[in-house]
């Protein structure tokens, strides 16, 4: 009898750790939502769009992406934030305003480095510094010759504070010690085309928001945020390189998280899912026509970066003198 209990406690443990495994590799089970946390048309949900196809075509199940736009995103943030972590809900998002908006309010609705499980960064998106094709400047350093020659007289157009466009044209400032003066903006559209007519001077919005203005001859490019200069523009030099700081990079992430407490496994699951999609010519071309760059990292490595993007990006608002809203 004894040894029976054995036996049968045995096939049960067997059965346990059966189950366990099913329970793991049975992902996905049901549909997948991606929430984007911006409207639908810009390149985060373009790219977005791109990656719930494959990923649905690679899993069987459904994969839809849901537009929870707003409050400079982070309306759909923390409607990810707060749905179970079972791997059926993953935001895709772009590191400017995931890891500023939090710290432009007075009361944060999140925090970036402990409210959710980073899963994959899948592209890293250069912003480039435009101006007018009818514009004085035809170089980055006629820019910073009027600057300092007028101090305060020169503008640029912003999509707010705390944005990208906002927050990269700052940095550059202070490592140059330029006074140029932002001009806010509610869209990218009435920015560019103020842009185009003259009525503003500089502009740094994407690479991909800007790119048909500047294959059309509307706009000219002065520094790319990239590591590298553009295939697609070669003309544009780095921001590295005008600035002179090797290093020196100016562009926003694109990447999937999860809410906190997702299981490691689970991560690593979504993961695999998500790099075999990246890799695939649909996406790659699709990352190419944004002018993106592919970037692949996995779930340890993103957290560590996401940590260190919210503590620069609140140093800079510090530094910055940057009010929390009400």
């Amino acid at each position: 009898m004894h040894k029976l209990s054995r036996v049968l406690a045995g096939a049960m443990a067997a059965l346990a750790l059966a189950g366990g495994a099913c329970a793991q590799t049975a992902w996905p089970s049901r549909p997948i939502r991606i929430v984007v946390p911006f409207g639908a048309g810009s390149g985060l949900d373009v790219m977005a769009r791109g990656f719930a196809q494959r990923l649905g075509e690679q899993t069987k199940v459904a994969v839809v992406v849901e537009n929870k736009e707003g409050a400079g995103g982070t309306i759909g943030a923390v409607a990810a934030m707060r749905a179970p972590a079972d791997g059926y809900t993953l935001l895709f998002t772009a590191n400017g305003p995931f890891a500023v908006a939090p710290y432009m309010q007075e009361a944060a609705t999140y925090d970036p480095a402990s409210d959710f499980t980073p899963i994959a960064k899948v592209a890293l998106i250069p912003m480039v510094l435009i101006t007018g094709r009818n514009s004085r400047f035809q170089r980055f350093e006629d820019v910073v010759t009027e600057a300092r020659a007028h101090p305060g007289k020169l503008d640029y157009a912003s999509s707010g504070v705390g944005t990208p466009s906002n927050m990269n044209v700052e940095v550059i400032k202070r490592k140059l010690g330029l006074d140029i003066v932002a001009v806010p903006y509610k869209s990218t559209g009435q920015a560019m085309t103020d842009l185009i007519s003259g009525q503003t001077a500089l502009y740094m919005p994407s690479f991909p928001a800007a790119l048909t203005q500047l294959k059309a001859g509307q706009a000219r490019g002065l520094a790319i945020g990239s590591a590298r200069r553009s295939r697609l523009m070669p003309d544009i030099p780095t921001v590295a390189e005008v600035v002179k700081e090797p290093g020196l990079e100016a562009s926003v992430w694109y990447g999937f998280l999860a809410p906190k407490d997702l299981p490691p496994e689970l991560a690593e699951r979504i993961h695999a899912e998500i790099a075999k999609a990246a890799a695939s010519p649909q996406i790659v071309a699709l990352t190419a026509t944004l002018g993106a760059e592919p970037v692949l990292v996995g779930p340890r490595e993103f957290r560590e970066q996401v940590r260190h993007d919210a503590e620069e990006s609140r140093k800079l608002l510090q530094a910055l003198g940057v009010k929390r809203e009400r």
